[in-house]
Order: structure tokens, then sequence, then C-alpha cells
């Protein structure tokens, strides 16, 4: 791994498991195995290490949201996968989970919901469009539920490493929380198991 990998990835686990506020430069460096001084070099402040961290970690979301709405299903079954893979992301991606908490304790560091909140909207109104919100529901609520349940994952996912059994026992649970609020507000049923 790169020099400038490793200190991310060490920062990563640091504010994965610390904060920010708690992080320390020096416990950065002895987790890349580098000296302080090659910390600095790369990164000459605390500030700029998260800066990158947390950029790293929430294009990483885009680029996930993206792929998602790609798919070619139903909107609401897009807007329930994109939720699941935040989950995974969040579960599975130390960086990712490193950006999130960053971008929620650092003054005017960008808000990690607005990387994939709209799309989850724009999928919920096409949802809508299409019938497949239940009569009295909106897309805004649906919209504020799904960032609810997102912030919860992300919340519990904080410094749990994870393995590969318990990643699937999560997968699971969190699937079927899934289909419980969004098809619960939907006309539709959700998909039968396969």
């Amino acid at each position: 791994m790169l020099t400038r990998d490793a200190l991310l990835d060490a920062a990563a686990r640091e504010i994965d498991a610390h904060g920010h506020a708690s992080a320390a430069m020096h416990h950065i460096a002895k987790a890349a195995d580098v000296t302080t001084g090659a910390l600095t070099f790369h990164f000459p402040t605390k500030g700029r290490l998260f800066a990158e961290l947390t950029e790293l970690g929430l294009s990483r979301i885009r680029e996930r949201a993206d792929e998602v709405a790609q798919l070619p299903v139903p909107p609401l079954r897009k807007a329930c996968l994109l939720v699941l893979a935040l989950q995974e992301l969040l579960q599975g991606d130390v960086v990712t989970r490193a950006a999130v908490r960053l971008s929620g304790e650092l003054p005017g560091a960008a808000n990690w919901s607005d990387t994939w909140l709209p799309l989850v909207r724009e999928m919920l109104e096409g949802a809508n469009e299409s019938g497949q919100l239940r009569k009295g529901v909106t897309p805004d609520a649906v919209t504020e539920m799904t960032l609810y349940l997102a912030t919860g994952t992300e919340v519990r996912a904080r410094g749990n490493a994870s393995t590969a059994e318990g990643t699937e026992t999560t997968r699971a649970r969190f699937t079927e929380l899934c289909d419980l609020l969004l098809y619960g507000a939907s006309a539709l049923r959700p998909p039968e198991p396969r």
C-alpha cells in the first residue's frame, strides 16, 4: 500500500474508533507504520488529512449511489437497493464510515446525506407518480424516514469490524427492515424471497 493510502486508511480507523476530536496525528502515523514527519509531508495539517478522507469516503457513496440509480428496476425497489448499498458501505468500508462521521463532527464539512438523499427523493417521486406509494404517503415523508434509517445504520456501524458472517446477518436483517419500512408504505408487496 502506498504511504498516502496507508495514512488515509490509518486515519479512517482512528476516526472510526475515536472521532475527530480524539484523533492524534502520532497515533495515525504509528498505525500506518510511518514517522510523524512522513505524515505531515503528505498532510501538513489534521484539517487537510480529514478533508481528503471525507472527500474520499463521500466519493465512494456518490459512486455507489450513481450505480444503483442506473439499475433497471422499479423506483421504489431502486430506493430500497440504494439504502441497502449505503448499509453495505457503512458496514464494510472504514473510509466511508470515517467520512460520514467527519461530515457530522467537523464544522463546515459537507453533509453525507447530500451525496445520496436527492437520488432517493427522486426515486420516491417516481414511485409516487407510478402508483407505488400508498394514498396519503408522500415522497417527502418516506425520504425523511429513509434518512433516519441510514443515520441509525451509520451510528450502529461505527467502530464495528465486520466479519463475513456478521455482514451477512446484518445485510439480511437490514434488508428485512428496509422492506418493512419501504414496502409498508407501498401499495405493492415486497418481492418474494429467492
